[in-house]
Protein backbone atom coordinates (compact mmCIF):
# COMPACT_ATOMS: atom_id res chain seq x y z
CA UNK A 1 0.00 0.00 0.00
CA UNK A 2 1.21 3.16 -0.98
CA UNK A 3 1.98 5.92 1.70
CA UNK A 4 0.45 8.92 1.77
CA UNK A 5 2.01 12.42 1.51
CA UNK A 6 1.94 12.92 5.00
CA UNK A 7 3.69 9.84 6.27
CA UNK A 8 6.49 11.12 3.71
CA UNK A 9 7.01 13.77 5.18
CA UNK A 10 7.28 12.81 8.31
CA UNK A 11 10.15 10.34 7.18
CA UNK A 12 11.82 12.46 5.36
CA UNK A 13 14.80 13.98 6.98
CA UNK A 14 14.27 17.86 6.70
CA UNK A 15 17.40 19.14 5.00
CA UNK A 16 18.09 21.17 2.05
CA UNK A 17 16.96 19.16 -0.33
CA UNK A 18 13.09 18.97 1.37
CA UNK A 19 13.39 22.76 2.04
CA UNK A 20 13.78 23.40 -1.72
CA UNK A 21 11.80 20.69 -3.14
CA UNK A 22 9.19 22.73 -0.95
CA UNK A 23 9.66 26.18 -1.69
CA UNK A 24 10.15 25.20 -5.16
CA UNK A 25 6.93 24.32 -5.30
CA UNK A 26 5.08 27.47 -4.06
CA UNK A 27 5.30 26.24 -0.43
CA UNK A 28 5.57 29.30 1.89
CA UNK A 29 6.71 29.43 5.56
CA UNK A 30 6.45 31.88 7.99
CA UNK A 31 9.35 34.17 8.63
CA UNK A 32 11.83 33.03 10.95
CA UNK A 33 10.63 29.54 10.21
CA UNK A 34 13.63 27.18 11.36
CA UNK A 35 14.89 24.50 8.57
CA UNK A 36 15.69 22.21 11.63
CA UNK A 37 15.97 17.82 11.08
CA UNK A 38 13.50 16.85 14.10
CA UNK A 39 10.22 16.04 14.43
CA UNK A 40 8.82 19.14 15.31
CA UNK A 41 9.89 20.60 12.27
CA UNK A 42 8.71 17.82 10.06
CA UNK A 43 4.71 17.94 11.89
CA UNK A 44 5.20 21.90 11.55
CA UNK A 45 5.36 21.43 7.64
CA UNK A 46 2.25 18.49 7.32
CA UNK A 47 0.42 21.25 9.17
CA UNK A 48 1.22 24.08 6.92
CA UNK A 49 0.60 21.94 3.96
CA UNK A 50 -3.13 20.82 5.45
CA UNK A 51 -3.68 24.67 6.34
CA UNK A 52 -2.65 25.88 2.91
CA UNK A 53 -5.26 28.34 1.51
CA UNK A 54 -4.16 27.87 -1.84
CA UNK A 55 -5.64 24.52 -3.05
CA UNK A 56 -2.92 23.77 -6.26
CA UNK A 57 0.19 24.20 -4.26
CA UNK A 58 -1.36 21.45 -1.72
CA UNK A 59 -2.13 19.07 -4.34
CA UNK A 60 0.80 19.60 -6.49
CA UNK A 61 3.23 18.93 -3.52
CA UNK A 62 1.09 16.33 -1.90
CA UNK A 63 1.09 14.47 -5.95
CA UNK A 64 4.87 15.13 -6.40
CA UNK A 65 6.08 13.94 -2.26
CA UNK A 66 3.98 10.54 -3.15
CA UNK A 67 5.81 10.22 -7.16
CA UNK A 68 9.03 11.31 -5.46
CA UNK A 69 9.47 7.75 -3.02
CA UNK A 70 8.20 5.12 -5.84
CA UNK A 71 11.56 3.42 -5.44
CA UNK A 72 11.95 3.77 -1.76
CA UNK A 73 12.50 -0.04 -0.77
CA UNK A 74 14.85 -2.77 -1.45
CA UNK A 75 14.22 -3.34 -5.22
CA UNK A 76 13.96 0.45 -6.24
CA UNK A 77 17.25 1.00 -4.46
CA UNK A 78 19.08 -1.91 -6.82
CA UNK A 79 17.46 -0.08 -9.51
CA UNK A 80 18.68 3.70 -8.60
CA UNK A 81 22.04 2.52 -8.24
CA UNK A 82 21.82 0.71 -11.56
CA UNK A 83 20.80 3.26 -13.76
CA UNK A 84 23.55 6.08 -11.77
CA UNK A 85 26.50 3.20 -12.90
CA UNK A 86 28.95 6.42 -14.36
CA UNK A 87 27.58 9.85 -12.73
CA UNK A 88 29.86 9.92 -10.22
CA UNK A 89 27.51 12.74 -8.53
CA UNK A 90 24.28 10.33 -8.53
CA UNK A 91 26.40 7.73 -7.21
CA UNK A 92 27.74 10.03 -4.30
CA UNK A 93 24.71 11.73 -3.38
CA UNK A 94 22.66 8.38 -3.28
CA UNK A 95 25.22 6.87 -0.84
CA UNK A 96 24.74 9.66 1.42
CA UNK A 97 21.38 9.43 1.40
CA UNK A 98 19.92 8.14 5.34
CA UNK A 99 17.57 5.87 3.81
CA UNK A 100 15.94 4.23 0.47
CA UNK A 101 13.31 6.37 0.93
CA UNK A 102 15.33 9.50 0.98
CA UNK A 103 17.30 8.22 -1.87
CA UNK A 104 14.21 7.82 -4.12
CA UNK A 105 13.19 11.70 -3.06
CA UNK A 106 16.52 12.83 -3.60
CA UNK A 107 16.72 10.87 -7.00
CA UNK A 108 13.58 12.44 -8.23
CA UNK A 109 14.17 16.03 -7.08
CA UNK A 110 18.08 16.25 -8.03
CA UNK A 111 18.24 13.89 -11.26
CA UNK A 112 14.51 13.21 -13.11
CA UNK A 113 16.25 11.58 -15.86
CA UNK A 114 17.52 9.05 -13.59
CA UNK A 115 14.35 8.63 -11.59
CA UNK A 116 12.53 7.92 -14.89
CA UNK A 117 15.28 5.23 -16.10
CA UNK A 118 15.23 4.03 -12.50
CA UNK A 119 10.96 3.37 -12.47
CA UNK A 120 11.57 1.60 -16.20
CA UNK A 121 14.13 -0.82 -14.62
CA UNK A 122 11.82 -1.78 -11.29
CA UNK A 123 8.66 -2.01 -13.21
CA UNK A 124 10.52 -4.58 -15.31
CA UNK A 125 12.00 -6.47 -12.25
CA UNK A 126 8.61 -5.94 -10.51
CA UNK A 127 6.73 -7.68 -13.86
CA UNK A 128 9.43 -9.91 -15.00
CA UNK A 129 7.66 -13.27 -14.42
CA UNK A 130 5.06 -12.12 -17.01
CA UNK A 131 7.87 -11.38 -19.25
CA UNK A 132 8.11 -13.94 -22.51
CA UNK A 133 11.93 -15.11 -23.81
CA UNK A 134 13.00 -15.76 -26.91
CA UNK A 135 16.00 -16.48 -28.32
CA UNK A 136 16.95 -14.33 -31.05
CA UNK A 137 19.69 -16.25 -32.84
CA UNK A 138 22.43 -13.63 -33.31
CA UNK A 139 25.19 -12.19 -30.58
CA UNK A 140 26.34 -8.98 -30.71
CA UNK A 141 26.41 -5.13 -29.29
CA UNK A 142 22.98 -3.11 -29.79
CA UNK A 143 23.82 0.16 -32.31
CA UNK A 144 22.52 2.91 -30.34
CA UNK A 145 23.09 5.46 -31.92
CA UNK A 146 20.57 7.92 -32.57
CA UNK A 147 19.51 7.56 -36.58
CA UNK A 148 19.55 3.49 -35.23
CA UNK A 149 16.93 4.71 -31.90
CA UNK A 150 14.97 6.87 -34.95
CA UNK A 151 14.34 3.84 -37.13
CA UNK A 152 13.35 1.78 -33.96
CA UNK A 153 10.86 4.78 -32.83
CA UNK A 154 9.57 5.28 -35.99
CA UNK A 155 9.28 1.05 -36.68
CA UNK A 156 7.23 0.79 -32.93
CA UNK A 157 5.15 4.15 -34.15
CA UNK A 158 3.91 2.14 -37.27
CA UNK A 159 2.53 -0.79 -35.80
CA UNK A 160 0.83 0.76 -33.14
CA UNK A 161 -0.41 3.04 -35.69
CA UNK A 162 -1.63 -0.04 -37.53
CA UNK A 163 -3.11 -1.74 -35.04
CA UNK A 164 -4.24 0.57 -32.27
CA UNK A 165 -4.62 4.23 -34.46
CA UNK A 166 -2.17 5.56 -31.99
CA UNK A 167 1.46 6.11 -31.19
CA UNK A 168 1.95 9.05 -33.29
CA UNK A 169 4.24 9.70 -30.96
CA UNK A 170 7.03 7.68 -29.03
CA UNK A 171 10.20 7.51 -26.67
CA UNK A 172 12.50 5.47 -26.17
CA UNK A 173 16.46 4.64 -24.79
CA UNK A 174 18.64 1.60 -24.08
CA UNK A 175 20.90 1.27 -21.38
CA UNK A 176 23.44 -1.71 -20.43
CA UNK A 177 22.09 -2.71 -17.09
CA UNK A 178 24.87 -4.98 -16.25
CA UNK A 179 27.60 -6.34 -18.83
CA UNK A 180 26.78 -7.47 -22.13
CA UNK A 181 23.13 -7.03 -20.68
CA UNK A 182 20.90 -4.05 -22.69
CA UNK A 183 17.73 -2.97 -21.51
CA UNK A 184 15.46 -1.31 -24.37
CA UNK A 185 12.83 0.74 -22.99
CA UNK A 186 9.83 2.17 -24.85
CA UNK A 187 7.32 4.58 -24.53
CA UNK A 188 4.44 4.73 -26.92
CA UNK A 189 1.38 7.75 -26.93
CA UNK A 190 -2.02 6.03 -26.32
CA UNK A 191 -5.33 6.98 -27.90
CA UNK A 192 -6.54 10.40 -26.38
CA UNK A 193 -9.05 9.77 -23.09
CA UNK A 194 -11.45 12.23 -21.52
CA UNK A 195 -11.50 11.97 -17.65
CA UNK A 196 -12.59 13.40 -14.93
CA UNK A 197 -11.16 14.91 -12.60
CA UNK A 198 -11.30 17.93 -9.51
CA UNK A 199 -8.77 20.90 -10.11
CA UNK A 200 -9.03 22.96 -7.05
CA UNK A 201 -12.43 23.15 -5.77
CA UNK A 202 -13.95 22.55 -9.67
CA UNK A 203 -14.82 19.64 -11.24
CA UNK A 204 -13.31 19.03 -14.50
CA UNK A 205 -13.27 16.67 -17.74
CA UNK A 206 -9.71 16.70 -18.74
CA UNK A 207 -8.36 15.55 -22.06
CA UNK A 208 -5.03 13.25 -22.23
CA UNK A 209 -3.16 10.58 -23.61
CA UNK A 210 -1.74 7.28 -21.49
CA UNK A 211 1.42 6.06 -21.75
CA UNK A 212 2.06 2.10 -23.29
CA UNK A 213 5.13 0.77 -22.06
CA UNK A 214 7.14 -1.53 -23.34
CA UNK A 215 10.14 -3.50 -22.22
CA UNK A 216 12.97 -5.42 -23.84
CA UNK A 217 15.88 -7.19 -22.57
CA UNK A 218 19.03 -8.60 -24.42
CA UNK A 219 22.00 -10.69 -23.27
CA UNK A 220 24.48 -10.10 -26.06
CA UNK A 221 26.52 -13.19 -24.69
CA UNK A 222 23.37 -15.46 -25.60
CA UNK A 223 21.32 -13.92 -27.74
CA UNK A 224 18.19 -14.41 -25.59
CA UNK A 225 15.80 -11.81 -25.42
CA UNK A 226 12.60 -10.97 -22.64
CA UNK A 227 9.94 -8.90 -23.41
CA UNK A 228 7.48 -7.19 -20.98
CA UNK A 229 4.45 -6.05 -23.64
CA UNK A 230 0.75 -5.37 -23.70
CA UNK A 231 -0.98 -7.05 -25.62
CA UNK A 232 -0.74 -10.85 -27.43
CA UNK A 233 1.97 -12.11 -29.48
CA UNK A 234 2.08 -9.95 -31.95
CA UNK A 235 2.84 -6.93 -29.66
CA UNK A 236 5.93 -9.15 -28.75
CA UNK A 237 6.89 -10.00 -31.89
CA UNK A 238 6.82 -6.15 -33.68
CA UNK A 239 8.89 -4.98 -30.43
CA UNK A 240 11.04 -7.58 -31.22
CA UNK A 241 11.48 -7.48 -35.02
CA UNK A 242 12.19 -3.05 -34.55
CA UNK A 243 14.77 -4.17 -31.93
CA UNK A 244 16.59 -6.98 -34.33
CA UNK A 245 16.33 -4.78 -37.47
CA UNK A 246 17.44 -1.00 -36.58
CA UNK A 247 19.94 -1.56 -33.26
CA UNK A 248 21.28 -5.12 -34.18
CA UNK A 249 21.09 -4.44 -38.15
CA UNK A 250 19.07 -8.09 -38.91
CA UNK A 251 15.88 -9.20 -39.97
CA UNK A 252 14.42 -12.01 -37.96
CA UNK A 253 11.97 -14.89 -39.04
CA UNK A 254 8.72 -14.98 -36.84
CA UNK A 255 9.30 -18.67 -37.01
CA UNK A 256 12.45 -18.46 -34.88
CA UNK A 257 11.43 -16.42 -32.12
CA UNK A 258 9.00 -17.88 -30.36
CA UNK A 259 8.85 -18.58 -26.58
CA UNK A 260 10.82 -21.20 -26.36
CA UNK A 261 9.06 -24.40 -25.04
CA UNK A 262 11.01 -26.09 -22.32
CA UNK A 263 10.66 -29.87 -21.75
CA UNK A 264 10.12 -30.41 -18.02
CA UNK A 265 9.88 -34.29 -18.26
CA UNK A 266 13.15 -34.81 -16.27
CA UNK A 267 11.32 -33.22 -13.18
CA UNK A 268 9.58 -36.51 -12.76
CA UNK A 269 12.24 -37.93 -11.17
CA UNK A 270 12.53 -35.06 -8.76
CA UNK A 271 15.47 -32.16 -8.81
CA UNK A 272 19.07 -34.21 -8.80
CA UNK A 273 21.80 -32.08 -9.11
CA UNK A 274 25.10 -32.28 -7.52
CA UNK A 275 26.37 -29.17 -8.32
CA UNK A 276 23.34 -27.44 -6.23
CA UNK A 277 24.66 -29.44 -3.26
CA UNK A 278 28.27 -28.77 -3.70
CA UNK A 279 26.90 -25.30 -3.57
CA UNK A 280 25.56 -25.55 -0.06
CA UNK A 281 21.86 -26.68 -0.55
CA UNK A 282 21.08 -29.46 1.36
CA UNK A 283 17.47 -30.47 0.26
CA UNK A 284 16.33 -30.32 -3.33
CA UNK A 285 12.72 -30.48 -3.48
CA UNK A 286 10.22 -30.50 -6.44
CA UNK A 287 7.48 -28.64 -4.33
CA UNK A 288 4.72 -28.10 -6.45
CA UNK A 289 3.87 -29.73 -10.25
CA UNK A 290 0.97 -29.04 -12.63
CA UNK A 291 0.41 -31.81 -14.99
CA UNK A 292 -1.82 -32.47 -17.96
CA UNK A 293 -3.56 -35.11 -19.02
CA UNK A 294 -2.90 -36.51 -22.70
CA UNK A 295 -6.18 -35.11 -23.75
CA UNK A 296 -5.69 -32.04 -22.48
CA UNK A 297 -8.83 -32.07 -20.62
CA UNK A 298 -7.62 -32.25 -17.00
CA UNK A 299 -5.06 -30.71 -15.55
CA UNK A 300 -4.15 -31.39 -11.82
CA UNK A 301 -2.21 -29.01 -9.39
CA UNK A 302 0.07 -31.30 -6.93
CA UNK A 303 1.89 -29.62 -3.84
CA UNK A 304 4.08 -31.22 -0.84
CA UNK A 305 2.32 -30.05 2.13
CA UNK A 306 4.47 -29.05 5.35
CA UNK A 307 3.89 -32.31 7.07
CA UNK A 308 6.22 -34.33 3.94
CA UNK A 309 9.14 -32.78 5.72
CA UNK A 310 10.46 -31.83 2.34
CA UNK A 311 10.04 -34.70 0.21
CA UNK A 312 9.58 -34.24 -3.04
CA UNK A 313 5.95 -33.94 -4.44
CA UNK A 314 7.14 -36.44 -7.27
CA UNK A 315 7.98 -39.45 -4.84
CA UNK A 316 4.70 -38.62 -3.07
CA UNK A 317 2.45 -39.31 -6.03
CA UNK A 318 4.32 -42.52 -6.62
CA UNK A 319 3.05 -43.34 -3.00
CA UNK A 320 -0.33 -42.25 -3.06
CA UNK A 321 -0.88 -43.76 -6.87
CA UNK A 322 1.15 -46.56 -7.02
CA UNK A 323 -0.76 -48.10 -9.88
CA UNK A 324 -2.30 -44.36 -11.53
CA UNK A 325 0.86 -42.04 -11.26
CA UNK A 326 -0.23 -39.41 -13.56
CA UNK A 327 3.75 -39.07 -13.74
CA UNK A 328 4.18 -42.46 -15.48
CA UNK A 329 1.09 -42.61 -17.79
CA UNK A 330 2.06 -40.12 -20.05
CA UNK A 331 0.88 -36.83 -18.57
CA UNK A 332 2.67 -34.17 -19.62
CA UNK A 333 4.64 -31.46 -16.64
CA UNK A 334 3.74 -28.18 -17.54
CA UNK A 335 5.06 -26.22 -14.44
CA UNK A 336 6.61 -26.77 -11.53
CA UNK A 337 8.17 -24.94 -8.21
CA UNK A 338 11.76 -26.48 -6.80
CA UNK A 339 13.09 -25.14 -3.28
CA UNK A 340 16.36 -25.54 -2.63
CA UNK A 341 16.83 -25.51 1.16
CA UNK A 342 20.17 -24.19 2.72
CA UNK A 343 20.99 -26.02 6.35
CA UNK A 344 19.39 -23.26 9.33
CA UNK A 345 22.23 -20.89 10.66
CA UNK A 346 23.16 -21.29 13.71
CA UNK A 347 20.88 -20.76 16.50
CA UNK A 348 17.94 -20.52 14.00
CA UNK A 349 15.09 -23.48 13.53
CA UNK A 350 14.03 -22.06 10.12
CA UNK A 351 16.41 -23.08 7.06
CA UNK A 352 16.79 -20.38 4.26
CA UNK A 353 14.91 -21.53 1.11
CA UNK A 354 15.26 -20.46 -2.46
CA UNK A 355 12.43 -21.43 -4.92
CA UNK A 356 12.65 -21.72 -8.31
CA UNK A 357 9.45 -21.12 -10.81
CA UNK A 358 9.29 -22.63 -14.34
CA UNK A 359 6.94 -23.51 -16.56
CA UNK A 360 6.63 -25.01 -20.28
CA UNK A 361 5.81 -22.00 -21.81
CA UNK A 362 9.61 -20.59 -20.58
CA UNK A 363 8.26 -18.35 -17.88
CA UNK A 364 11.00 -18.15 -14.80
CA UNK A 365 10.99 -16.43 -11.64
CA UNK A 366 15.14 -16.04 -11.75
CA UNK A 367 15.36 -12.43 -12.69
CA UNK A 368 14.18 -11.85 -8.83
CA UNK A 369 17.73 -12.92 -7.76
CA UNK A 370 20.63 -11.25 -8.28
CA UNK A 371 23.45 -11.97 -10.74
CA UNK A 372 25.35 -14.89 -9.04
CA UNK A 373 22.29 -16.64 -7.17
CA UNK A 374 20.74 -16.32 -10.90
CA UNK A 375 23.71 -17.59 -12.90
CA UNK A 376 23.97 -20.51 -10.27
CA UNK A 377 20.27 -21.46 -10.77
CA UNK A 378 20.41 -20.79 -14.30
CA UNK A 379 23.58 -23.94 -14.51
CA UNK A 380 21.61 -25.98 -12.31
CA UNK A 381 18.38 -26.15 -15.13
CA UNK A 382 21.16 -26.55 -17.97
CA UNK A 383 22.40 -29.86 -16.51
CA UNK A 384 19.47 -30.83 -15.93
CA UNK A 385 18.02 -30.05 -19.67
CA UNK A 386 16.02 -28.33 -19.00
CA UNK A 387 17.45 -24.67 -20.12
CA UNK A 388 20.28 -24.51 -23.14
CA UNK A 389 23.00 -23.03 -23.07
CA UNK A 390 21.64 -20.44 -24.90
CA UNK A 391 18.54 -19.82 -23.55
CA UNK A 392 20.05 -18.51 -20.55
CA UNK A 393 20.43 -14.52 -19.84
CA UNK A 394 23.61 -14.97 -17.97
CA UNK A 395 26.53 -16.87 -20.16
CA UNK A 396 27.50 -19.71 -18.19
CA UNK A 397 30.63 -20.48 -21.41
CA UNK A 398 33.12 -17.70 -23.05
CA UNK A 399 30.66 -15.32 -24.76
CA UNK A 400 31.04 -15.61 -28.99
CA UNK A 401 33.13 -13.41 -30.46
CA UNK A 402 31.12 -10.75 -31.69
CA UNK A 403 33.53 -10.29 -34.58
CA UNK A 404 32.89 -13.86 -35.81
CA UNK A 405 29.10 -14.33 -35.00
CA UNK A 406 28.42 -10.83 -36.81
CA UNK A 407 29.86 -12.89 -40.16
CA UNK A 408 28.02 -15.66 -39.79
CA UNK A 409 24.16 -16.14 -41.35
CA UNK A 410 22.03 -15.44 -38.37
CA UNK A 411 19.32 -18.61 -39.46
CA UNK A 412 20.83 -21.00 -41.04
CA UNK A 413 19.05 -24.32 -40.88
Amino acid sequence: MKKTWVEVLLELPVDAGLRDFLTDNGLTMPAGFTWADAPATSHALVEDLLTCSDVTVRDRVAAKLRASVELGDAAGKQAMFQVSTGNAAALSGLVACQSDMHRSFWLYAKHPDLFDRAGDVDHFERHGGQAQQHDLGVCRRPNTSEPAMTGLRQAVSAFYQREMQCGDRSKAYVMERSPGVFLLSVHVKDLAMLQLEFEGDDLKRRVGNPNIHSVLEYSMATGVTRTLVRGGVKYHQSLLDAFAEHLLGVKVDAQRIKPPTLDLSVLRLGFNVPAAQADGFDVLQVKSITVLSPSSALKLDCTAMASSEQRCVTDLLQDEFPNENPLSRGWLVTAAHINLYYPPEPGKMRPKVVTIEVTRKGRLNLHKFDAEMQGQLEGYLVTLGILQPGQTLSAHEAPPDVETANQQPVYEE
